[in-house]
C-alpha cells in the first residue's frame, strides 16, 4: 500500500468516524443548546420581572411618603375669645406653608416649630400678643397647642405722679 493510499484511507476513516461521532453526540448537543436556549429566555425573563418590582416598589415608596396633610391649631389660653380666633386663624395662615412637606424633617427635628413660633408677637386689632408654644403632635395631622398672652399697652399705661 502506497503512502496515498494509506494517507486517504486514513482520511476516510477519520471522516466516516466523525460523522458516526457527529451523529451519536450531535443530539446530546442539540439538547445542550435547548438547554442553554431555554435558561437564557429564564435569565431575561427573571430580569424583566426584577426591573419591573424594582420600579413598582420605587413607585410605592414614593407614594408612601408620609407628609403633613393638615395642620390644627389649639390656642389653651388667650386673653379673650376674639384673640383666640385671631391667633388660631394668623398662626394656621402662616403653617399653611408646611402642608404636604415630608414629616421626616419634622420628626428629625421636632423643634422647628417652637423656634418659628415660640415668642413671636402678632399684632392683633390694637393689642399684641406674644405666642407660646405649650406642645407638638406631629403625624399626618399636626396638633400645636399654643398659649398667647396680651402684652401690656405701652401708651395706655403712663405713670402719673
Amino acid at each position: 500500500m502506497s503512502t496515498r493510499q494509506f494517507l486517504a484511507t486514513f482520511c476516510v476513516g477519520a471522516l466516516f468516524g466523525a460523522s458516526v461521532l457527529l451523529t451519536l453526540r450531535g443530539h446530546d448537543l442539540d439538547l445542550l443548546y435547548l438547554r442553554l436556549t431555554e435558561k437564557r429566555n429564564e435569565v431575561n425573563q427573571l430580569q424583566e420581572d426584577y426591573d419591573k418590582l424594582k420600579e413598582k416598589l420605587t413607585h410605592i415608596e414614593k407614594e408612601n411618603v408620609r407628609k403633613i396633610r393638615k395642620i390644627n391649631v389649639v390656642v389653651d389660653k388667650a386673653p379673650d375669645e376674639f384673640i383666640k380666633l385671631a391667633v388660631q386663624k394668623e398662626v394656621k395662615s402662616r403653617m399653611r406653608k408646611l402642608i404636604d412637606k415630608d414629616l421626616k424633617l419634622f420628626e428629625e427635628s421636632p423643634d422647628i416649630f417652637r423656634e418659628f413660633l415660640d415668642h413671636r408677637q402678632l399684632h392683633i386689632t390694637d393689642h399684641t400678643v406674644t405666642l407660646k408654644v405649650v406642645q407638638v403632635v406631629i403625624g399626618e395631622t399636626t396638633t400645636l397647642y399654643i398659649e398667647a398672652s396680651k402684652e401690656p399697652d405701652l401708651q395706655n399705661t403712663s405713670k402719673e405722679p
